[in-house]
């Protein structure tokens, strides 16, 4: 079960952050605002954000998509981006490849999960102002069931 929580005063880890992350999220990316995507939750290793079912549905009264698309995009480049700070690392983060699959339409409070244990590739090159390669599986659920893997 995912809790929602109140504001970015309950994140668990680096709330500072979190409030940053959104906020270019915001500026630079403005559909995100509009579809109402949020920080839900940051502890280190987990990272979680949700946005309202209403608007980001579909004339079938499920999830859009293209919705749930920028939802885990979103996810996983923000714990990317998330990381990069814990570690004191720079670089510019780059989509290269992404891929999804909906098997069953998809409804509920949407939200997605992205986890540092599903993270593959080696970051030791950035550390030496080498280009990096990395790949991260996303969850995204509807209400409380799982929905897709990202």
């Amino acid at each position: 079960m995912i809790k929602p929580i109140a504001s970015l005063d309950d994140i668990l880890h680096r709330g500072d952050w979190c409030g940053q992350l959104q906020q270019a999220w915001y500026q630079h990316i403005p559909l995100s605002e509009k579809m109402g995507v949020r920080i839900q939750q940051y502890t280190g290793k987990n990272f979680i954000t949700t946005m309202p079912e209403a608007g980001n549905q579909n004339p079938h009264h499920t999830l859009f998509a293209g919705s749930l698309f920028s939802l885990a995009t979103l996810t996983g480049w923000g714990l990317i981006w998330l990381m990069l700070r814990e570690r004191h690392l720079g670089g510019t983060i780059i989509l290269a490849d992404a891929h999804i699959r909906y098997s069953q339409p998809i409804s509920g409070r949407p939200s997605a999960v992205a986890d540092l244990g599903s993270l593959s590739g080696d970051l030791d090159r950035l550390a030496r102002g080498r280009k990096a390669r990395v790949q991260l599986q996303v969850e995204l659920f509807g209400g409380e069931s799982l929905g897709r893997h990202f």
